[in-house]
């Protein structure tokens, strides 16, 4: 759902719904709430019911989306951010949790993408399509029948709580490599992301289209699920891993290129290297988490992390996008990758799946 936040924001921009400002902190509410949700559900993680919370989850989602159809009202549609938010978090919750209890944290995670990455692809095709004919009210009822049809799913999930201990885990001071750990995640969402609802404004400053943008948004979900793919089939070896910190530097280099783009052929060429990198070291990261406290509180905990730091940065972006560009916000996310790149240098997860 926040890879297809971008045709929301653009939309609300384009019939004055919005400033690029308000955009700013529009984003920042959901994302501040997601954050607050995905904390507040860390601390209960062995309790947590899987199925119960996703559907409940699920239906603040459908709610709240549906109601942005007919909102016109700034404040309101903020209220209505504060709502998806907390149902986004808790999802995102549901998945980080149950990939730790189900073990092989980053084969899970990049399975979980593989199958939201086929959902993003088609609806980025015709969201551009239907906010040209329907407008806010078209892009927002789509949004919550995307939720809405992939509800059912949720009921296999298993709605018993974790028996396993979490002694080793249940203590307030985190250790130096979930401090470490959690740094990373932080540090490298807020930077690959800090532009990310603006992309739709930016791609139209270098000359794309809406619907030029939906089909390069299709074209890099397609290129991520190819990566998704490999990361499935390789997840089980360690050699994978010593390529996340050099591969977060890069993705700190393609950031200045999308925030900034010279042309609109490496805007296309960034957006698209950003997008499928992501799908690489997003479950990369949170299965480091998983690894080194398998309870799932630290992976909830990191789902926290990276929608604080993408608020904040976000927040920024929104205001420099009313400079006309965001390079400053390009070269905030380098060193929030360079960052990132170190912290995952002291991160020595144990146990026998040494993802």
């Amino acid at each position: 759902m926040n890879s297809l936040g971008p045709f929301a924001v653009g939309e609300l921009v384009k019939s004055d719904q919005v400033s690029v400002v308000q955009a700013g902190v529009w984003s920042c509410v959901e994302m501040l709430s997601y954050a607050v949700a995905m904390t507040g559900i860390a601390s209960y993680a062995a309790r947590v019911r899987l199925r119960s919370l996703a559907l409940m989850a699920a239906g603040a989602v459908i709610v709240a989306q549906a109601s942005s159809a007919v909102m016109h009202v700034f404040w309101g549609l903020l209220g209505l951010r504060v709502l998806s938010g907390l149902g986004l978090g808790a999802l995102n919750a549901v998945v980080n949790i149950g990939a730790s209890r189900l073990g092989s944290p980053v084969f899970v995670l990049s399975f979980v993408m593989v199958v939201q990455t086929i959902v993003f692809s088609a609806s980025s095709l015709f969201l551009p399509y239907i906010g040209t004919a329907a407008g806010q009210a078209g892009i927002f009822l789509t949004l919550a029948c995307i939720v809405l049809v992939l509800a059912p799913l949720m009921l296999l999930l298993p709605d018993t709580h974790d028996k396993t201990p979490t002694v080793a885990h249940s203590r307030a001071q985190m250790s130096g490599k979930e401090a470490a750990a959690l740094l990373a995640v932080l540090c490298y969402t807020g930077g690959s992301l800090a532009v990310w609802p603006f992309t739709e404004r930016i791609a139209a400053s270098v000359g794309l289209v809406p619907a030029a943008f939906g089909t390069l948004s299709a074209f890099a979900n397609i290129l991520g699920l190819g990566v998704c793919l490999a990361s499935v089939r390789l997840s089980r070896t360690a050699s994978t891993m010593r390529f996340l910190a050099p591969t977060i530097v890069i993705t700190g280099l393609i950031c200045i290129l999308q925030a900034w783009p010279p042309s609109k052929t490496l805007f296309c060429a960034a957006f698209s290297l950003n997008y499928a990198l992501w799908f690489f070291i997003y479950p990369s990261l949170v299965g480091l988490t998983c690894l080194v406290d398998p309870s799932g509180r630290l992976a909830a905990r990191s789902g926290g992390a990276w929608m604080l730091s993408q608020a904040g940065t976000t927040l920024l972006a929104g205001f420099a996008g009313t400079a006309g560009h965001y390079a400053w916000i390009g070269v905030l996310s380098f060193l929030l990758c360079l960052v990132s790149s170190v912290g995952t240098s002291f991160v020595k997860p144990f146990g026998k799946d040494r993802e």
